[in-house]
């Protein structure tokens, strides 16, 4: 069963039930039904080929996910994007936008432009009943980092998406919470699959532009889910603390989602935004690989969880030879989503070959105990002059200081042809760059001084708060040629 059939059928049995809630309004299951009705009459009328697909960016998350799934529903491939991602469209064979900016923003393409009057009057002066459509096989489009923080273009397939839904592990929907704080934007493949699982399941997704908006938007209806990456959860702390408190009381579970969360960050989460924290490992590709409590890994380096009972995970070197528990390497997994994701135009790899693995591009180990813990990117490691050193270790080193918010380290390639270590850091005191280069020099697990310690503002960061590393280089850049 698809995610609109759902959507329809809450609607019917109740309609008044709250399916969005943003700052500025509240859509209940009828609205947001009605909206999917009356958007599809508007898509059909434009005449598409069925076979071009249809990228949607909107900034209201209510008139996204209408869009979007009266996309889905008239039979069209969906892509999801923001407008940063706008030049990847047409390299990515993607011609027809519908869209809420100004101007023109697919060049040679098709611009839709997205008006309110492809919304029905609130209340329809006249309802109709909703028209049954069989929901082909399609597939959405999401844009992904990739291992090298480059946008990447990812295919999701109908019966992997259903099958998220369905899986009591991976899905958001799983557990006694009503209302999901969704802080990844829902533009992306991760944001809007979890909110289709909420709706799926007859629950309420929730969306704040701001962690200030966030917190009154949990402490206003009594939100008892949110779903974050460790950067988002940490933007919500640090308001607690430092302003006057909002009540989130409501929140029963907190899910970090994205990289492994450092004692003192958990901390502090624990202390200021819900005690009950539960970190996923996951991609857009295979799903979630990996999840626990913190209470059950508090303690273990880098852990992100239990490997889940339908992942195949292994820990291999560069030769892909399969590495025994403990060590480090690089991560592979097979999962049933990467699967059902797999092109079915393409010949199926082998079980037993290099092809039927999914390789995020993570370095980690496995315990005895079946926990993935994961201390990087392969993308990540700094090799300078023969020297490897592993960028996130040095960013844990130095923001472990306490003049120290945020840390980025990135190798770039210096007057001598050899790549050099420059660490950027948000300080929140007075900085001693000479310090930190002894610091990291003396360390035995880095043993490398940075050849530039340079203070910013702000670190680039994507929709999941990871740090985007090819943005910081050319910030680092921009920042030596200006100084």
């Amino acid at each position: 069963m698809n995610v609109i059939d759902l959507m329809f059928f809450w609607a019917r049995i109740d309609p008044h039930r709250a399916a969005i809630i943003q700052p500025e309004m509240v859509t209940t299951f009828q609205g947001l039904a009605d909206a999917i009705e009356s958007v599809s009459d508007r898509i059909d009328r434009l005449g598409l080929d069925l076979r071009e697909p249809i990228a949607v960016s909107l900034a209201n998350p209510s008139h996204f996910v209408a869009a979007a799934l009266a996309v889905l529903r008239c039979g069209y491939t969906l892509a999801l994007v923001n407008p940063p991602l706008f030049p990847q469209l047409q390299p990515s064979g993607i011609r027809n936008l519908i869209y809420d900016t100004q101007g023109l923003v697919l060049s040679g393409g098709r611009n839709i432009r997205f008006e309110m009057s492809w919304l029905p009057a609130s209340p329809p002066s006249k309802r109709k009943p909703y028209r049954p459509r069989p929901l082909n096989d399609v597939s959405t489009i999401a844009f992904t980092s990739g291992t090298t923080g480059l946008p990447k273009m990812q295919v999701l397939r109908r019966a992997a998406l259903e099958h998220r839904f369905a899986c009591p592990i991976t899905s958001l929907a799983n557990g006694d919470h009503q209302k999901a704080l969704i802080m990844p934007g829902v533009a992306g493949g991760f944001g809007f699959n979890r909110t289709c699982e909420m709706l799926f399941a007859g629950k309420t997704a929730c969306f704040a532009p701001s962690a200030e908006e966030a917190l009154w938007l949990i402490s206003t209806f009594g939100i008892d889910c949110i779903l974050a990456s460790p950067q988002q959860a940490l933007g919500l702390a640090e308001i607690q603390q430092r302003k006057t408190r909002y009540a989130l009381e409501s929140v029963k579970t907190l899910r970090i989602g994205g990289a492994a969360v450092p004692p003192e960050m958990a901390r502090r989460l624990r202390s200021h935004v819900c005690r009950n924290v539960i970190i996923y490992y996951a991609s857009t590709e295979a799903g979630t690989a990996a999840s626990a409590p913190y209470d059950a890994i508090e303690g273990i380096p880098h852990a992100v969880g239990f490997v889940g009972p339908d992942v195949e995970l292994e820990i291999v070197d560069e030769a892909d030879s399969v590495l025994p528990v403990g060590s480090e390497g690089l991560i592979r997994l097979r999962t049933l989503q990467s699967r059902l994701n797999s092109d079915p135009s393409k010949p199926v790899a082998a079980p037993g070959s290099k092809a039927s693995w999914f390789y995020p591009g993570d370095i980690g180990r496995l315990t005895e105990d079946g926990i993935l813990c994961v201390s990087g990117r392969s993308a990540d490691v700094i090799n300078s002059g023969g020297v490897k050193v592993s960028a996130a270790k040095i960013e844990e080193i130095v923001q472990a200081l306490p003049e120290v918010r945020e840390a980025a380290a990135c190798g770039i390639v210096g007057p001598s042809g050899i790549e050099e270590l420059w660490v950027a850091v948000i300080a929140v005191g007075q900085i001693d760059p000479e310090a930190i280069k002894r610091l990291l020099k003396e360390n035995e697990q880095v043993g490398l001084a940075p050849a530039q310690i340079v203070l910013v503002e702000k670190l680039p960061r994507g929709d999941l708060g990871k740090l985007q590393r090819h943005r910081l280089k050319e910030q680092l850049l921009g920042l030596k040629k200006r100084g």
